[in-house]
């Protein structure tokens, strides 16, 4: 039976071709995208699973349970050094603790003349490859225990040793360490929290900054534990939270763990990545939702075309139970040749979109079974609901009234599934423009929000530097001798490529009281160089000796979280340091979050250790001053590597740009995607219209109807479908947005949905006119002859 449900759906699919090749391409762009979203959110939810343990391991984190602090930074990543050693004595539960820095160097070399840059690197303890796991492809991991041990990925060695044998050897780190090379491991997956360059041995900093793992001063570390079988996260969590209550000064910093599939997405329980992957799956789904809709639509309307046949069935003997099943049989054949369809599609899209999400996925067979399972069964479902409602529709009816067609002129005014579909159609495509059109309005609006300085034609570099005799002051006037540079500063940090963390109390606060702040330290020429007005008080000035100890600039937003109506003079920090200038709110974090206190102290004038340094230069002339910078630099300090860069270029990759950029492309993307969809469903909606009315449009002109009556009798549908969806999509896509997480936000705006209102009704026009055009300006002969 099902072998001749099989043949006849077959060949019904080959006598219509182009209706056929209308609902398998519709519903292939559908599951397309559905399958590379969902490819997608999987990739994300996938993060650190290649670790076997993955389960098990927890990142230690810091909670200050004094302290004030913004958008969720009283939860600190980072831990003290001792942390392993006070749990891994006082807990049974942890099988293995491990202790990690990330690396300050950031070039590794075999000769001086090849400088190689490591995009990351850590130090790690002999226990890390017992919680993560590391493949080696040469070496053993147990060597790691001696300093001055380092471990490459493979393609760290192969870019040192080209020629391979890199066992053994002697690379320099940042030209001031010889490290050995005791492992190569092979490259982590692209979706992996730690995805190191480098491995260097966590004994080598005891040697090189005096960083020990009993260290309670250093809190710059990060701690991971491997959990035994069986044992309950809660419960670990309240026995460690108090682990430093006993030392002084360190009361109220509590411990707490977070599992490794929250170390990327959630850590600090904000959920806010979490948005960005909902909008995804709406997309996703939205998109699947039109296709089907499509298909459903199409296959309704086409059923009144198979009356007869139908008909001709039950005459010679075809129950309403064959009938029901040779509809839903084509259906699912249609649907599963759409799915095949649509690996295909998204095979072929797949480089595309991960260079618009800069991600690494593939569609494989072997890793993505279950998916490609679930997909199918997604297949099936949509071929069946498109087949059912026309099955019983038309297996219901009497033969008489298949031959007479009666039911078809009765109901077409009263049902209403297809006007259903259209409208979550109609309403879906307006959705998804608007919200592009506000998403690219948001990101315009980032990089034309005044930052609170000037990132314009600065060129700036981050390096270690070692023992120096030159001071900053000496350096950088011999540098702004050169025409074309305007002015340098030297500090910890720049906005948009680092910034420093601790607490502090403050005048009229409770002494146990902290406010978490972002502290920087600057030299003289810092405030002038990056263009930051100051609103108060004054700036660093060589003319106060103080300065170097005792002073500090704050920001607008300390003052406020100060609670201070006259800052100058104000002591912070126990007294410490004393409040000279306020300087108005900048963005130096990134533009996602809220701007936080800031607190400037004066730099020493003498150059050792990691710096950045700035200097602005004449617009039209970065490429000959980064030159300058270039040849003064490898003069003043011969064995510390650099590279200079433009801070405008680093603002455009700030990690928060750049997720807003691709998320905006990418709603683009499956926009453009739906509404070739709604495009697609809606020119077959119309011409099965036109087919249908074509007598009736030939009555009404021989009766006198003019060619624009007949178009508007033909498109007026449409039109009041669309009204109907404007008053769905409009508040939906108005909250949705507003949802957005987010500090520097631009709110929607009422233009836009005027546009995206005209957007889609110039779709309906271009989808429809054509077909109505040749329906209205028909020979009227033509038409009453049609049957």
């Amino acid at each position: 039976m099902f072998g001749t449900f099989w043949k006849i759906s077959v060949r019904n699919i080959l006598k219509h071709k182009t209706y056929s090749a209308i609902n398998i391409f519709g519903l292939a762009l559908g599951f397309s995208a559905f399958i590379i979203i969902g490819l997608f959110i999987l990739h994300e939810l996938s993060w650190d699973k290649s670790n076997e343990k993955y389960d098990r391991i927890y990142r230690i984190q810091r909670y200050f349970s004094n302290a004030h602090a913004f958008d969720g930074n009283e939860i600190s990543p980072h831990t003290r050094a001792i942390t392993a050693q006070l749990l891994e004595k006082q807990y049974p539960e942890f099988e293995k603790i491990t202790v990690i820095q990330s690396s300050w160097a950031k070039y590794l070399s075999v000769n001086p003349e090849n400088q190689v840059f490591a995009e990351t690197g850590i130090f790690a303890d002999s226990c890390y490859f017992d919680v993560f796991t590391y493949r080696f492809v040469e070496g053993q991991r147990g060597s790691m225990n001696d300093p001055f041990s380092i471990a490459l990925s493979e393609t760290m060695a192969k870019k040192l040793f080209p020629d391979g044998n890199a066992l053994g050897k002697t690379v320099s780190l940042e030209k001031k360490y010889d490290m050995k090379v005791v492992g190569i491991f092979r490259d982590l997956p692209d979706n992996s929290t730690i995805k190191p360059d480098f491995i260097g041995s966590f004994n080598s900093l005891a040697l090189i900054s005096n960083t020990r793992r009993n260290s309670t001063y250093s809190g710059d570390v990060m701690t991971f534990a491997l959990l035994k079988p069986g044992v309950d996260e809660k419960n670990v969590t309240k026995k460690i939270s108090k682990t430093f209550a006993g030392f002084r000064g360190l009361e109220y910093e509590e411990l707490q763990l977070c599992p490794m599939s929250k170390v990327y997405l959630d850590y600090n329980g904000h959920g806010q990545y979490y948005f960005v992957l909902i909008l995804y799956g709406l997309i996703g789904l939205f998109i699947l939702i039109m296709a089907a809709s499509n298909y459903i639509n199409m296959v309704t309307a086409n059923a009144s075309n198979r009356r007869k046949e139908v008909a001709v069935k039950k005459v010679n003997g075809s129950s309403r139970l064959d009938l029901f099943n040779q509809f839903l049989c084509e259906t699912v054949i249609v649907s599963l040749l759409a799915l095949v369809l649509a690996f295909l599609i998204a095979k072929a899209f797949l480089p595309l979109f991960n260079h618009i999400v800069e991600k690494q996925i593939v569609l494989t067979l072997s890793h993505d079974l279950n998916f490609i399972g679930l997909t199918i069964l997604i297949s099936v479902a949509v071929g069946l609901l498109s087949g059912i409602y026309p099955a019983l529709f038309m297996s219901s009816h009497k033969i008489v009234e298949l031959f007479k067609r009666e039911f078809f002129v009765k109901g077409r005014d009263s049902f209403s599934l297809k006007k259903a579909l259209v409208v979550s159609q109609f309403s879906i495509s307006v959705f998804l423009i608007l919200f592009t059109l506000s998403f690219s309005m948001q990101i315009r609006y980032l990089f034309r929000k005044d930052l609170g300085f000037n990132k314009e034609n600065i060129l700036y570099t981050q390096m270690t530097v070692s023992n120096s005799n030159a001071t900053f002051s000496q350096l950088r006037n011999k540098i702004l001798t050169h025409p074309g540079i305007v002015d340098g500063s030297m500090s910890k940090h720049i906005p948009f490529v680092s910034f420093g963390g601790g607490m502090t109390n403050f005048e009229g606060g409770r002494k146990d009281e902290l406010v978490v702040c972002r502290f920087n330290q600057v030299s003289h020429d810092f405030v002038k160089n990056m263009g930051i007005k100051l609103v108060a008080g004054r700036d660093f000035s060589p003319d106060f000796q103080g300065d170097a100890e005792q002073s500090c600039l704050i920001n607008e937003t300390a003052v406020r979280n100060f609670g201070w109506d006259n800052p100058i003079g104000k002591r912070l920090n126990d007294n410490k340091l004393t409040v000279v200038g306020v300087v108005q709110d900048y963005i130096y974090k990134d533009m996602h979050n809220a701007i936080e206190p800031a607190i400037l102290t004066l730099a020493p004038n003498t150059i050792k250790g990691t710096w950045t340094f700035a200097f602005r230069v004449e617009p039209h002339n970065t490429a000959h001053a980064m030159n300058i910078l270039k040849q003064e630099f490898e003069s003043v300090f011969p064995n510390d590597p650099f590279e200079f860069h433009d801070l405008p270029t680093s603002f455009a990759t700030d990690n928060t740009i750049k997720v807003y950029k691709a998320v905006n492309r990418t709603v683009l993307f499956f926009t453009v995607f739906n509404i070739f969809l709604a495009m697609i469903g809606l020119l077959g909606l119309v011409s099965y219209t036109v087919a249908r009315r074509t007598k009736e449009i030939g009555v009404r002109k021989i009766n006198g109807s003019t060619a624009s009556n007949i178009f508007f009798m033909l498109s007026k549908e449409y039109f009041v479908l669309l009204g109907f969806s404007l008053l769905i999509a409009f508040p939906t896509a108005w909250w949705a947005y507003e949802q957005m997480p987010g500090v520097n936000k631009l709110h929607a705006q009422p233009w836009i949905f005027a546009f995206g209102a005209f957007i889609i009704c110039l779709i309906i026009i271009i989808t429809t006119s054509w077909q109505t055009y040749k329906a209205a300006t028909r020979n009227p002969v033509e038409a009453l002859r049609y049957e």
